[in-house]
């Protein structure tokens, strides 16, 4: 029969073809190094970006998890807030990280209240 499989051989070289693109294969934590914070990127987009790679590490060791991820921080208050005391676990940086976050935000949020109660006694 035409487009017919005549073999088991046969099926599985075409299921093999079909399905081999497909595969997902597990990264180097190597590939970790690789990843930078960009200058417009916040603390918070790099810290998901980071997760969401460390994810497809198979058996990422924390030390090489930690080296990578401040190693990609860029410079400036976040790099030092998370680096601070030499933290020794990705739980460690990301409790940090967290704290200064949620700083950052409130310090955000505190600031552009005024600015809206400005435009409202204006009008």
């Amino acid at each position: 029969m035409p487009n017919s499989i005549s073999t088991f051989k046969e099926l599985s070289a075409q299921f093999t073809s079909h399905f081999i693109g497909g595969h997902w294969y597990k990264k180097f934590t190597a590939c970790l190094m690789s990843i930078k914070q960009r200058e417009d990127e916040t603390l918070r987009s790099y810290i998901a970006r980071f997760n969401k790679e460390a994810l497809s590490i198979n058996e990422a060791d924390n030390k090489i998890l930690v080296a990578a991820f401040t190693n990609g921080l860029k410079k400036g208050k976040s790099y030092f807030h998370c680096i601070r005391m030499t933290p020794k676990t990705m739980s460690d940086v990301l409790y940090r990280a967290t704290k200064y976050m949620n700083a950052e935000d409130a310090l955000l949020a505190r600031d552009e209240k005024p600015k809206k109660r400005e435009r409202q006694e204006d009008n």
